[in-house]
């Protein structure tokens, strides 16, 4: 079994029994906030490199989506330190952002390669701004999304820390 104790300082992997789900989520948080860090730097690379002209389109969706990945990011911390039955209706949310956000994540790493055209939304990045786009993107937002979709699921619809019966009268 993996000692969470060292993650006591980052505040997380605290719930009073700690489940796989809880796990997961506690992962989530932490990959989330990598994701976080590296789409700024990704920003900042992408200005640098190809300038601010990338359209509004890609700015508002940009944007939208860094804002969205900021507040699952820290829900999902709050997740890994609470009771499900507590946190089910936001646990409900981050499962239903995390599906939401793989299909968008599948188009993005699609339009990334450049399998997929859609000049509306961006032209197709190169060099520095792929590459940028490939690590917070593909490698941390990738992984930041599945991990709390599997987090989420696991704490909806198995969860190991409370009686069966306290979740029938919380649902009630």
């Amino acid at each position: 079994m993996t000692n969470f104790k060292f993650f006591g300082i980052s505040g997380l992997f605290q719930a009073p029994v700690l489940t796989a789900g809880h796990r997961f989520l506690g992962v989530a948080a932490l990959l989330g906030a990598c994701f976080v860090v590296t789409h700024l730097v990704t920003v900042v690379v992408t200005c640098v490199v190809d300038g601010f002209n990338w359209g509004i389109n890609a700015w508002i969706l940009d944007i939208m989506g860094f804002i969205a990945a900021f507040y699952f990011a820290i829900q999902c911390g709050l997740s890994s330190n609470s009771k499900s039955v507590d946190f089910r209706k936001k646990n409900s949310w981050i499962c239903a952002w995390a599906v939401i956000t793989i299909g968008a994540r599948i188009l993005d790493i699609l339009m990334l390669f450049g399998v997929v055209i859609w000049s509306e939304i961006y032209v197709t990045p190169e060099g520095p701004t792929l590459w940028s786009n490939v690590v917070s993107e593909v490698i941390f937002g990738m992984a930041f999304t599945v991990t709390a979709l599997l987090g989420s699921l696991m704490l909806l619809i198995s969860p190991q820390d409370v009686d069966p019966t306290q979740i029938e009268s919380e649902l009630k």
